[in-house]
């Protein structure tokens, strides 16, 4: 758990100040304030609830995990939910991030440290211009470097549906299904979150939300373009593998029926032979040819020519 702040001033270089000045810092006129709670707890609660005066249940929303992406407005701040994306392996997890944005200050929490919000403190140390035009371009900074970790994401989504795609015309295994599953329930969740998190951004760059300068709309604009793009890819992404769990379907399908028609021949071509040693199997003793020297070779030689005559008709029929 931690809580990092920056400040900067009219002039002057971005400092840090302590949760203990926050209070005085949030009064002064002309300061422009960025607060970073990383995995809040009981001092973070406090500070958000009694120094930064926000809404307890907003607080509450806060600190709690939150499925899909929405955008609230107050009389003092805009209130935010947006979605990053983090891989573990072969993992793909949706990270929240809750941003209030006020007209001198932005407070960001999350649970996960994505790496992107780590760049944006280093780019906001390195450069004062950054915080102090203001809290919207912080936060525009923050979404879009979010909203860049998609594409690396993406990439590697794109080649493993291409390997699912060539793994079911190729070996269609059962564990082949556990991937495609595994897929579909990852573009899902993507999809789940796209749905929300492109509204909220066309918002942003349209200027209906407030708290956001004009100046601020055209950058809201291209983090938009960039994300309705990945959105887009992960349609696409969806219906393919959707295509690919059809097409396993039907290759398992075809595969029974071959096993089906290799059976069904066999039991057809045995079929004979079971009878004639059925027939001489009986237990009666004046049967035609029971006591014929070469009724054995005989037998033998009416099962064989059955069973050929069986696979040539077959074969004529184009079954087998």
């Amino acid at each position: 758990m931690g809580t990092r702040i920056f400040a900067v001033r009219n002039e002057g270089a971005v400092f840090e100040p302590s949760p203990a000045e926050l209070a005085a810092l949030m009064d002064e006129r002309g300061v422009t304030v960025w607060v970073s709670l990383d995995k809040a707890g009981e001092a973070q609660r406090d500070l958000l609830m009694n120094v930064l005066k926000l809404h307890e249940l907003l607080v509450e929303d806060a600190l709690s995990v939150a499925p899909t992406p929405k955008a609230e407005i107050h009389d003092d701040y805009l209130y935010l939910i947006l979605h990053g994306v983090l891989e573990k392996g072969s993992n793909v997890q949706m990270v929240d991030v809750d941003l209030f944005v006020g007209a001198d200050f932005l407070i960001t929490h999350h649970r996960v440290d994505l790496p992107s919000l780590g760049e944006v403190r280093k780019e906001v140390q390195r450069d004062a211009e950054l915080l102090r035009r203001g809290p919207a371009f912080v936060a525009h900074r923050l979404i879009d470097a979010m909203i860049d970790a998609y594409v690396p994401t993406m990439d590697r989504l794109d080649a493993e549906v291409v390997a699912i795609e060539e793994a079911v015309v190729r070996d269609p295994d059962p564990k082949l299904l556990e991937r495609i599953f595994a897929m579909r329930h990852t573009l899902q969740r993507i999809h789940r979150v796209g749905l929300h998190q492109r509204r909220i951004l066309g918002q942003l760059s349209a200027g209906s939300l407030p708290f956001v300068p004009k100046l601020a709309q055209p950058f809201f604009r291209d983090v938009e373009d960039h994300f309705v793009r990945v959105v887009d890819l992960n349609d696409t992404y969806r219906e393919l593998v959707s295509a690919s769990s059809e097409a396993y379907l039907s290759m398992q399908s075809h595969r029974l029926n071959d096993v089906m028609k290799i059976l069904t021949v066999i039991s057809t071509i045995m079929l004979p032979l079971t009878f004639v040693t059925g027939l001489y199997g009986m237990n009666f003793d004046a049967m035609p040819l029971i006591h014929w020297r070469y009724g054995f070779e005989g037998a033998m030689g009416l099962m064989l020519l059955s069973a050929l005559l069986s696979f040539l008709w077959m074969k004529r029929r184009r079954w087998i």
